[in-house]
């Protein structure tokens, strides 16, 4: 009887260690992502163009999405686990499989556009830095946020139709069945979403400020040569 299951038993060890990893490189980029904008974000607000100063917004809203992304995902599965179980759950399988759609439908809505816009001009910005330097770092990063770009545009006109159609349903829950579990379920998807973009970006502008904190600027060491002249 083992046996027979294994393929199955390996094929979702497989997908739950693929989803890890992926979460994973997601953390480690939008930490990378904090660390070049923190450690950039005294001299640029001081004396860089408007361009440089959104290229750091930007690095943050591609940090703030990443990191709310496995904190979505964990309280979406352990939110929807939760209330289908025990004796009496509260929420049916069906529900709450409508409820995981609800929540990464909205969520998707909520961060795709400022993902493009923001995209777009980190995706300008390293094909200026490839075209000036020519070296395989630059152009291998040019590389990968054109990829990156235009797999998230393909996404967007792929996806967004259907994501719009769920949330919509969402809604119409929320306002015709606020009393029933898929009415209790509307606003248990919000208000995930909501929690986890803002703990997102709470946990970005935080790592932001400690490592801008971190970095001595051209502005305290020109105060300093002006202290002792």
């Amino acid at each position: 009887m083992v046996i027979k299951y294994l393929p199955k038993i390996l094929e979702e060890k497989m997908e739950a260690f693929m989803l890890f990893m992926i979460l994973a490189i997601n953390v480690l980029i939008s930490v990378w992502n904090t660390y070049a904008v923190g450690t950039a974000w005294k001299d640029t607000m001081a004396f860089g163009t408007k361009f440089d100063k959104a290229l750091l917004w930007s690095g943050i809203i591609q940090s703030g999405v990443g990191f709310s992304m496995p904190i979505l995902i964990a309280l979406a599965y352990g939110s929807v686990a939760y209330f289908t179980s025990g004796e009496k759950p509260e929420l049916s399988p069906e529900d709450g499989k409508q409820m995981m759609q609800w929540i990464f439908s909205l969520w998707y809505i909520a961060v795709i556009f400022p993902i493009l816009g923001s995209g777009l001009a980190i995706w300008a910005h390293s094909l200026r830095i490839a075209f000036k330097n020519r070296d395989f770092a630059s152009i291998a990063t040019a590389g990968w946020n054109t990829f990156a770009q235009i797999h998230n545009t393909i996404s967007a006109v792929n996806n967004l139709g259907g994501a719009f159609k769920s949330v919509g349903g969402l809604f119409d829950s929320l306002g015709s069945s606020k009393s029933d579990s898929k009415g209790n379920a509307a606003v248990l998807a919000i208000i995930l979403v909501i929690f986890a973009l803002t703990a997102g970006f709470t946990i970005a502008f935080s790592l932001v400020r400690y490592f801008a904190n971190k970095t001595h600027s051209r502005i305290e060491e020109y105060a300093k040569t002006k202290q002792y002249t």
